[in-house]
């Protein structure tokens, strides 16, 4: 299902890693490879086929990315550059978050990079052990538990 943003021609819905592999994959590069100088071999872990993608969208063209893993780890977060500060990474994130609560697991987790800890602490999200290096690049862990009256 498409959700169409307040701001500007931006689209989010759900991607398929099986068709649009290369679309999510130029972003992530993009932005992890050449921003980041992430090792490209680092954002291919494996995972990509079993986990759950979204995309922004803007004149159909794929801007953003992330993806929620099955046991509820959200990661792989980005946005091109041309479209930050605009609100599409707290929105797609929205999206993602909203993904892995469906799947009914009691944690969500994710890696932040040290400058998004504050978006995430407002979606309930807390910090959780001491700053680790990802891909050269530091994070910290970060935990958000389903209530109690969820679970039952």
């Amino acid at each position: 299902m498409d959700h169409p943003f307040s701001q500007g021609d931006y689209t989010i819905r759900e991607a398929h890693w099986s068709t649009e592999r290369e679309a999510l994959l130029r972003v992530r590069h993009t932005v992890f490879t050449l921003e980041q100088n992430v090792d490209a071999l680092e954002d291919e872990d494996g995972r990509d086929p079993e986990s759950l993608h979204a995309v922004v969208l803007c004149g159909g063209e794929a801007v953003a990315t992330g993806r929620v893993l099955p046991e509820g780890k959200i990661g792989r977060l980005c946005v091109l550059a041309a479209h930050r500060n605009r609100g599409v990474g707290t929105r797609l994130f929205s999206f993602l978050f909203e993904r892995a609560k469906s799947l009914g697991t009691p944690r969500i987790t994710l890696g932040a990079q040290l400058h998004a800890v504050r978006i995430y602490e407002k979606f309930g999200f807390h910090v959780t052990g001491e700053p680790f290096l990802d891909a050269n690049i530091p994070h910290l862990k970060m935990i958000w538990d389903r209530p109690s009256e969820d679970l039952t």
